[in-house]
């Protein structure tokens, strides 16, 4: 019995070493909360590590916060590799202090690490990035600038600060910011009210409950010109002082809004109505037509490189324009009824042109020496190779000698022109039909090469007294001289030309009575002996 009694106790005390003895599935993990990182007014990273024993799986692990140390919140930790987990906050408030602790279970019960906290960074002035020149013009200038950081508060006012560079800062000035930042974060304020050829010194700021953050300075210098820096805002850049301008010189894109404006300041809205636009000299060869914005006039809108269809009409104001070294194209009366413009500027890229009416004060056309297509000579628009004539200016005056290049003259090419003497010199073959029509020429001498006018040469030529025909003439058209108090014909073609019965024919009061015609010597009985020609009350045979 004894013997029986020991083996039990001996059983008992091996049972118990054997459930004393250390099992992995027993040993607890460690977890330990590390120091808070990245923190910022609104967001932090916290960390921990959690350490188990060999063959043990991570348990799963959480991290309990909050801005009291009841720490409602509770977020997963991410998935640890090495035991090392971490979770990133946000949308904390700025200058708060945040408690937190790595937490775990063992299935039973539940295990934490340290309790730490941290300190988020209070809320501060704004922080602006560099601020830069968009556009710039004589008195006025459009600066961009952006808020890199808002300090945290909302921004209650931005712009910018400016001040003459030769003064002190008594005199600045401020300008606040009204719009929205644009898709990148920029900020456009417009500062006018400058004085063309001025430095100035220009400060963007920013401001919240916090206070204000004054960026770094920008020196800008006006000039007379004005820099587009991208197409449509030369309304808000020249604002209200739009009909100030006499002179304007423009570099950078322009499209339709701001072709419009030009019309306007030029003296022409987009209707057609007149405007108090008193702008006579505009430079645009730094410029470039662009398509796009709304329409410039006449529901018409920009093309790429396109003068277009009556861009200037009636822009009254307008005396001289230069044209962008980028346009390949002039249409069709655009600058007709421009009736003060007396000089255009066409560059080099132009390849073709229309011509307008009723620029009645146009008295040179310049065109770009590198141009392949078309030429100037004395002011006038010639073919590229000078054998025609494009287009004539009205408003030149005095007397005008045909170059001998030019072997062709077009319809209605000097139609309405002022010149008082026009001598054609030998080589024109070819003159257009009414070619003179309206203008105000007193005297005509044509070349011994040309053996025929045109119908209505002459038409309407109301101070037209003397024509001068050559040698080779062989015909004179119906009504050539209608409407001209032709007071001398002088013709050196030994044969009397042949006439229509109404060739002579005119609107106003007969002049064969009057107008005294002037043949070869000792071919005057050919001439008295031609019906047509005997009309003539006087013919002499002076040449």
């Amino acid at each position: 019995m004894k013997n029986y009694l020991i083996y039990i106790l001996l059983a008992v005390v091996a049972t118990l070493c054997s459930c004393s003895s250390d099992s992995p599935d027993n040993v607890e993990p460690r977890l330990l909360t590390l120091s808070a990182t990245d923190i910022t007014r609104t967001e932090a990273t916290l960390s921990g590590k959690c350490s188990v024993a060999d063959g043990v799986a991570m348990p799963r692990l959480w991290f309990s916060y909050g801005s009291d140390e009841s720490m409602t919140g509770k977020a997963d930790a991410t998935d640890p590799t090495d035991g090392n987990v971490s979770l990133h906050l946000s949308g904390l408030t700025a200058g708060t202090t945040y408690y937190y602790i790595l937490r775990s279970t063992n299935g039973t019960a539940q295990l934490s690490g340290e309790m730490l906290s941290f300190t988020t960074q209070p809320n501060d002035r704004p922080t602006l990035g560099n601020a830069e020149v968009l556009s710039s013009g004589p008195m006025s200038v459009i600066v961009g600038y952006s808020i890199a950081d808002d300090g945290g508060d909302r921004i209650t006012m931005s712009g910018c600060h400016i001040v003459r560079s030769d003064q002190s800062g008594s005199d600045e000035q401020t300008y606040v910011q009204s719009d929205e930042a644009d898709e990148n974060g920029m900020f456009r304020l417009c500062i006018d009210g400058l004085q063309p050829n001025v430095a100035y010194t220009i400060r963007p700021f920013a401001a919240n409950r916090n206070g204000e953050t004054v960026g770094e300075a920008l020196q800008h210098t006006t000039s007379s010109a004005i820099v587009l820096g991208e197409a449509g805002i030369l309304a808000k850049l020249i604002g209200n002082d739009a009909d100030k301008y006499t002179s304007i010189s423009l570099a950078g894109p322009l499209n339709g809004d701001d072709l419009r404006t030009l019309r306007s300041m030029a003296g022409r809205d987009s209707e057609g109505n007149p405007t108090d636009g008193q702008l006579a000299d505009i430079d645009i060869s730094g410029a470039s037509i662009v398509a796009g914005g709304g329409e410039y006039g006449e529901s018409r809108f920009t093309e790429d490189g396109v003068v277009g269809i009556g861009l200037f009409r009636s822009c009254t104001a307008l005396k001289s324009i230069k044209l962008p070294i980028g346009a390949v194209r002039i249409d069709k009366e655009a600058f007709n009824g421009c009736t003060a413009l007396h000089s255009i500027t066409i560059p080099a890229s132009v390849s073709q042109i229309l011509p307008s009416a009723g620029c009645t004060s146009l008295e040179r056309i310049d065109v770009s020496a590198a141009n392949e297509h078309y030429t100037s000579i004395d002011g006038v628009l010639m073919s590229g190779d000078g054998s025609s004539i494009v287009w004539f200016p009205m408003g030149k005056k005095g007397e005008y000698k045909l170059p001998q290049t030019v072997k062709q003259v077009s319809d209605y090419a000097f139609r309405d022109c002022n010149i008082e003497k026009f001598v054609f010199t030998d080589g024109l073959t070819v003159i257009g039909k009414c070619a003179f029509y309206n203008s105000k020429v007193k005297e005509v001498v044509l070349p011994s090469t040309l053996k025929q006018l045109p119908s209505g040469l002459f038409q309407k030529c109301s101070s037209l007294t003397t024509v001068r025909l050559g040698k080779a003439i062989e015909l004179l058209p119906e009504y050539v001289f209608d409407g001209c108090p032709i007071s001398d014909i002088y013709i050196s073609a030994p044969v009397p030309p042949v006439c229509y019965s109404n060739t002579f024919a005119t609107t106003i009061s007969n002049f064969t009575s009057t107008c005294c015609v002037h043949v070869p010597r000792g071919r005057k009985a050919y001439y008295r002996a031609n019906k047509q020609w005997a009309v003539f009350e006087t013919i002499v045979d002076d040449i």
